[in-house]
């Protein structure tokens, strides 16, 4: 219990998305000596730490929110995962930001030995990315796949809704308290996700959906799923933020195309044509993992013919088509906190600048050969770069959001 309470606090003190926590637990061990450490102490290992989390750190106060927090999950059925606890993923805290605590309602522990596919996209679906959201989760699922989404309106809520149908394992990672159901009408959906499934957040119970929480939730989509898939997205769609984690991560990246006049499919375009693999039915994902498992993934023939979605169907599980009802009879508030996951353009290009710093010693070998002012694969290619590792690079660099393209095979550096 008191090493729980104490990640607790720990978690609290440094915030969601902190790179602090591995080196302070490297170094001092236990997060008791974390809380227990002087400012000196805790700068010395952590160079640059803030005076306000340096005084969370040492604020008794801190202790006792997270005590309080600790008995209301208790009272509540709520497990809380610490980096110690074997039901914690270790693919988590395989990542550089990785969360000091998860609060869980539903099935532990997760599924081992299945392919995880993360399943995201725009808030605002049409009846084409409803569809495919939908007869991809299914059919995943239906084969044995877990599906990770982020539970939002649109096509995160519509692929949760295909894997329960199918009779499948899902995950759902918020972007507020756990005690929060949100958006208000998914109550529905987060009580038969935790049935049948499991819903995890890092942020404390209470905590409400702020716009900034989930650019950082989507961290945790892409490092818990084996592979991204991006069902729907506009240019400015948070999913294209899930898409970037999922390539700093090593995770395979998936689009399904749309229609090129759509705004709706711009960010699914622009990823293909920046070499993510292409998803048209659930077998192109899971033929790039079926190598890894010995179980069989193959979708039954049974499950093609219940893929079709429908708002009757969708509404059973509290799911609305196309963010029926948006905005309506809620607070400013709430409306900024959605439009803040869709439009989280600054949340983009701070992901971009953390790429740069994520490239292994080789991409930042090939990044700066980059000349600034325009040029071709075929510059690299002549400095003696393989071509297809010259390619390859400027895939990564375009969805990293490093350089942009252009008609004619041109990039420029940005």
């Amino acid at each position: 219990m008191q090493r729980t309470v104490a990640y607790i606090a720990l978690a609290n003190a440094l915030g969601p998305r902190s790179a602090r926590l591995k080196p302070l637990l490297a170094h001092f061990k236990t997060p008791e000596a974390v809380l227990a450490a002087n400012e000196a102490e805790l700068a010395q290992v952590t160079p640059g730490i803030g005076r306000g989390t340096l005084a969370a750190i040492a604020a008794a106060q801190t202790r006792k929110d997270a005590e309080r927090i600790y008995r209301y999950c208790m009272r509540d059925g709520i497990a809380v995962l610490t980096p110690e606890d074997p039901l914690y993923p270790a693919v988590l805290y395989a990542i550089a930001e990785p969360p000091a605590v998860l609060y869980c309602r539903g099935k532990l522990p997760l599924p081992q030995s299945v392919p995880y596919v993360g399943m995201v996209g725009s808030r605002r679906a049409d009846a084409y990315g409803a569809q495919m959201a939908y007869k991809l989760s299914f059919e995943l699922a239906a084969a044995g796949g877990v599906v990770v989404s982020g539970m939002a309106d649109g096509i995160d809520g519509i692929c949760a809704a295909g894997a329960l149908d199918a009779g499948g394992f899902t995950v759902a990672v918020l972007g507020c308290g756990i005690d929060i159901a949100y958006p208000k009408h998914h109550k529905r959906l987060m009580a038969d996700i935790a049935q049948q499934g499991v819903v995890i957040t890092e942020f404390a119970p209470g905590t409400r959906p702020n716009a900034w929480n989930f650019p950082m939730r989507n961290r945790i989509i892409s490092a818990l799923s084996e592979a991204v898939v991006v069902v729907e997205a506009d240019e400015k769609s948070g999913a294209l933020i899930t898409a970037k984690y999922a390539l700093l991560q090593g995770k395979s990246l998936f689009a399904v195309p749309g229609d090129v006049t759509s705004p709706r499919s711009a960010g699914c375009n622009r990823l293909l044509r920046a070499g993510a693999l292409l998803a048209l039915t659930a077998e192109d994902v899971l033929s790039h993992f079926r190598f890894l498992y010995r179980a069989n993934l193959t979708v039954p023939p049974e499950a093609l013919q219940y893929t079709e979605v429908t708002a009757e169907k969708l509404a059973a599980r509290g799911v609305r088509l196309d963010g029926e009802g948006k905005n309506k009879g809620k607070s400013r508030r709430q409306a900024a906190a959605e439009e803040g996951e869709e439009q989280s353009a600054s949340a983009c290009e701070e992901v971009s600048t953390d790429a740069v710093a994520s490239l292994d010693a080789r991409q930042r070998e090939l990044l700066a050969l980059l000349p600034q002012d325009s040029f071709t694969v075929d510059l690299l290619v002549a400095k003696g770069i393989p071509v297809g590792e010259a390619v390859a690079a400027m895939t990564l660099f375009e969805i990293l959001g490093l350089v942009s393209s252009y008609p004619g095979g041109f990039y420029v550096k940005k």
